[in-house]
């Protein structure tokens, strides 16, 4: 009975052998995490329990545990063979912020031959497990099945090894994400009184970039020409070179750069920049190329909707269609016709993934000869911000022309990882740091006739944090909204520098071992 049971435990074992194959032949094991492996065998023993309760000899259950072991199994596999490390909450958070096409393009991008085995594999190994009977002849199989499930799980919790579990860092991430979306509670209406007027301004643009890593920008002396527009105009730009977002997702970051909330400040009671423009008297627009996640619940969207007028032009169309940045040019042209003082806000798609869809192909100009994978999406990323530099410079040259006491603003919500620091995958991750998904970049343009602040001060390498451009915003603009700290402000010689506390509660500065240039 014993070697039969042996024998069903090691056919049991065999999705969880696979696993470490495809490892020892795909995956490089300098990235491998040991606490996995002890997870992994504290997980499967609760597997080999349950299987053989006697609850789970019904088949409808039995399927769904072996669909649950294999579908656990598939996901670690594949979250190392694509990034490098375990399913973690950051990529569940990942998957629920982002839309339809964002899930394709995301699939696609990090499709590969290991992948596609491991899907063949684990497909054929679930339909041969599942025809497995599996016997059972042990008393009182529920009453122990449900205390190994609660002795295994309180273990796992309170030796830590549970933060490599894939379930639980699929539960965290969904909890984690419509948390932060409950718990942020907009102030009511702002008053006038609430704000003070400092200066006679007529028009401000926002522009939020996406996915934008500096260090692949001319102006920030990238070695390809990536910016030949942008550098024409450098004598006109204040270049900000030591700014950083303090996330990686585009959730967590563009609240923090359009309200009141930050690393210091509470998720209640927060005012947005909208709010505050409107209620000094602006007309606020928002034009943005990217699709509302959940119009009535996305964080985002609800500052986009109390604009008096807000577009979004990527959730009309057919889900195949890529638009670009161009698209939002006319009728940002057309708002800049319209009389009065107003606060436009332009939400590009910028540099986000699929990088090759961000650009027309007159834009195609980097693409080298017999490039290996990795260099040909450096190329599309590049050839991404060469197109990015003729958008934002069609914004800035429109905005000239009006000859009005004008500013714009140009910074991206985080930046991105493409096979920086020794790493071996692209995109952004909470779990692997690289200093290429912080760096981002953040430029300043103002007419002759904009009125600055008196104590306006440019400092070049000054280091800060996106969290403060809200505050920054309203002091350079001379909006200034009475909660608002000018020594949170970029632009202001009473900047306070701070730590710069990036994700976990790390120091950039510290982590990445920065040096100050100057502040």
């Amino acid at each position: 009975m014993r070697s039969k049971l042996f024998k069903q435990i090691l056919v049991l074992s065999i999705p969880l052998l696979f696993k470490y194959l495809f490892f020892l032949v795909f995956v490089d094991w300098g990235v491998f995490d040991k606490n996995d492996l002890i997870e992994d065998v504290i997980f499967f023993i609760l597997i080999a329990v349950l299987i053989h309760t006697e609850f789970f000899q019904k088949s409808i259950f039995k399927h769904l545990l072996i669909f649950a072991y294999i579908f656990y199994v598939v996901l670690e596999t594949t979250s190392y063979l694509a990034v490098s490390s375990t399913f973690s909450s950051s990529y569940m958070y990942l998957l629920l912020e982002s839309g339809n096409e964002e899930l394709k393009e995301f699939a696609l991008g990090y499709l590969s031959f290991p992948i596609i085995c491991v899907f063949l594999t684990y497909t054929i190994l679930f339909f041969v497990l599942r025809k497995r009977k599996w016997i059972l002849d042990f008393k009182y199989s529920n009453a122990i099945g449900a205390l190994c499930l609660i002795v295994i799980t309180g273990f796992l919790k309170f030796s830590g090894f549970i933060e490599s579990n894939a379930y639980h860092n699929a539960v965290r991430g969904t909890y984690g994400y419509y948390d932060l979306q409950k718990n942020m509670k907009f102030a009511p209406k702002v008053e006038e009184r609430e704000v003070e007027i400092k200066a006679n301004n007529e028009v401000l643009v926002l522009v939020l970039g996406e996915s934008t890593d500096r260090n692949h920008m001319q102006i920030y002396d990238y070695s390809r020409n990536t910016n030949p527009l942008l550098s024409t105009k450098k004598d006109e730009l204040y270049i900000y070179d030591n700014v950083i977002s303090t996330d990686v997702f585009t959730l967590k970051a563009v609240p923090k750069i359009l309200t009141s909330l930050n690393n210091e400040s509470q998720a209640k009671g927060l005012v947005d920049i909208i709010q505050v423009f409107k209620a000094a008297g602006y007309s606020t627009y928002w034009l943005s190329n990217q699709r509302p996640i959940s119009f009535h619940d996305n964080a985002i969207s609800k500052i986009a909707s109390g604009s008096t007028m807000f577009k979004f032009y990527n959730h009309l169309i057919d889900r195949d269609t890529k638009v670009l940045d161009q698209e939002i040019l006319p009728d940002y042209e057309a708002i800049l016709s319209k009389p009065g003082k107003k606060l436009i806000v332009l939400r590009l798609i910028g540099t986000h993934f699929d990088y090759d869809n961000r650009y027309p192909d007159a834009f195609e100009k980097f693409k080298s000869v017999d490039a290996s994978k990795k260099e040909k999406l450096i190329d599309e990323y590049d050839n991404a911000i060469l197109y990015n530099d003729f958008i934002v410079n069609e914004i800035i040259s429109k905005l000239k022309s009006k000859n009005t006491k004008s500013a714009l603003i140009y910074l991206s919500d985080h930046g991105e990882n493409i096979y920086n620091d020794g790493t071996d995958f692209f995109g952004r991750s909470e779990e692997i740091l690289t200093k290429n998904m912080f760096d981002i970049p953040f430029l300043l343009w103002t007419s002759d006739s904009f009125d600055k602040p008196v104590d306006f001060q440019f400092e070049k390498y000054r280091a800060f944090t996106s969290q403060f451009t809200y505050e920054s915003i309203g002091h350079v603009f001379g909006v200034v909204h009475k909660d608002m700290k000018v020594q949170n402000s970029l632009f202001s010689s009473f900047y306070i520098p701070k730590k710069r506390i990036i994700v976990g509660g790390k120091d950039y500065d510290s982590l990445f071992k920065v040096n100050k240039k100057d502040d």
